[in-house]
């Protein structure tokens, strides 16, 4: 790869997690257009990288790339949730259990980092923090998965349900005492190489996800 390549590479992806995060946290509204030039003035980068995010962003659930009419940021969708849901509960026990069984020292010190910013996150209702922290651990998880398919498979499913956990979340930390906890078990049960508690946690937290979503659902008045 050529340096100019991997430098592009490079800021594509950076220009991904910043306009990533912009729609979880609904900056960029669901429901809403925007523009290739007007991405490029919000993150700070050029055409190139934030071309290749976009394309990126468009093969999973938060955005559609409408042909010379801009880019729709896709409504919050609740069978688009029940969907991703169900997949997350089988791709994510092959990414858990996996990074139970080969996570090394680096991976698991990782992990433990990640413990008290969950903690102080739940404790202050802080949901962009908790949201961030939330992203930390997913990729963590795959990469001590070492399983790069299951892994380009959950990132846009993960997308979803941040996007409804900050929705939930931003007002007093909604759902986050009840989410913190189980993710906090979940790292604990990985660092351990504990493959049944680590898949019971996960279980335990896709239910809790699910029960969120079923309060979402309910609260017609929720702003979004």
């Amino acid at each position: 790869m050529s340096t100019v390549g991997g430098l592009t590479e490079s800021l594509a992806d950076t220009a991904f997690q910043m306009i990533e995060e912009k729609i979880v946290t609904l900056e960029l509204a669901p429901g809403s257009r925007v523009t290739e030039r007007g991405l490029c003035a919000l993150t700070g980068y050029g055409r190139t990288p934030v071309r290749e995010a976009l394309l990126r962003l468009s093969q999973g659930f938060l955005i559609e790339i409408l042909p010379r009419n801009g880019i729709l940021i896709a409504p919050i969708d609740f069978e688009v949730i029940v969907m991703t849901l169900e997949v997350r509960r089988h791709v994510e026990r092959l990414i858990v259990e996996r990074a139970a069984r080969y996570s090394d020292d680096r991976d698991r010190r990782r992990l433990e980092r990640l413990k008290p910013a969950f903690q102080e996150a739940t404790d202050n209702g802080d949901a962009l923090a908790f949201i961030r922290t939330d992203n930390l651990l997913n990729q963590t998880l795959n990469a001590a998965a070492r399983h790069p398919v299951a892994a380009k498979i959950a990132q846009p499913l993960h997308s979803v349900s941040r996007r409804l956990g900050f929705a939930l979340g931003r007002s007093g930390g909604a759902g986050f005492n009840v989410t913190g906890p189980i993710h906090q078990q979940l790292i604990t049960a990985v660092v351990a190489g504990d493959v049944p508690a680590s898949l019971g946690a996960l279980d335990e937290l896709l239910d809790a996800v699910d029960a969120l979503k079923k309060i979402y659902m309910s609260a017609g008045d929720l702003r979004v």
